[in-house]
């Protein structure tokens, strides 16, 4: 009964920060599901809406997003794409993009410390909330979950506790809800003076099951036979 009862105490914890943040990451995005992950892929052709849904393929696309001058080093920038919120940061030298979602509760990592390579865990993201570590150069790798909660000192127990019992709610990131699961990142490069990042294809109509993926950003609609039960 005690553990139930600081469950529920952690739960409630955990949704008052969300909303002092004013953030939405509690519900499911109506965005693109990342490429790097199947579980929405897995359930649109369990459910047998399709006849082709077997043979979507997740080929990453070059994306344009901005001006590579539009960044200093040090910067970043907020971009939406393809049904997916991407930040742009320049640190180091280096250009990252990831997507703008913790894997943990879906809160926004855009004003998220970005950790110097001198440091132990390298180059990470940070989430802003639970101080969560991600790692930029290692494909999102997960390097601290959950230590603290805003960065206060004293409330690192309370960090673990609610990485420990709190379940991931970030389906868009993290479809498995699996604790200290990798953020997103997405690889970079600069052509011709624009910054382009490999993103997935558009797959948010056809994870709701209203169309038939086709290519990138082209779907047509489910004929009507293949709706029915």
């Amino acid at each position: 009964k005690k553990m139930a009862s600081s469950s529920k105490v952690l739960a409630a914890g955990a949704v008052v920060l969300g909303a002092i943040a004013g953030c939405d990451a509690f519900c499911a995005p109506t965005g693109a599901i990342s490429g790097l992950h199947s579980g929405a892929m897995a359930r649109a052709a369990a459910s047998g809406r399709s006849r082709t849904a077997g043979s979507l393929t997740t080929r990453m696309m070059k994306t344009e997003l901005c001006n590579d001058d539009e960044i200093e080093d040090g910067g970043r920038k907020v971009i939406k794409t393809g049904g997916v919120t991407v930040v742009v940061a320049k640190h180091e030298g280096k250009t990252y993009a990831f997507n703008n979602r913790c894997p943990h509760l879906g809160l926004s990592l855009k004003r998220g410390e970005i950790t110097s390579s001198d440091d132990r865990h390298g180059v990470c993201i940070t989430c802003p909330y639970h101080k969560s570590k991600f790692s930029l150069e290692e494909d999102g790798k997960c390097k601290v979950w959950s230590e603290s909660i805003l960065g206060i000192k004293g409330t690192e127990g309370l960090g673990e506790a609610i990485g420990d019992f709190i379940a991931p709610m970030a389906k868009s990131v993290n479809p498995m809800k699996k604790k200290a699961a990798p953020a997103v990142v997405y690889e970079t490069s600069v052509q011709d003076g624009q910054i382009m990042v490999d993103l997935p294809p558009n797959l948010s109509n056809y994870a709701m099951g209203g169309r038939i993926y086709k290519g990138y950003m082209n779907y047509d609609k489910v004929p009507k036979e293949e709706t029915e039960e």
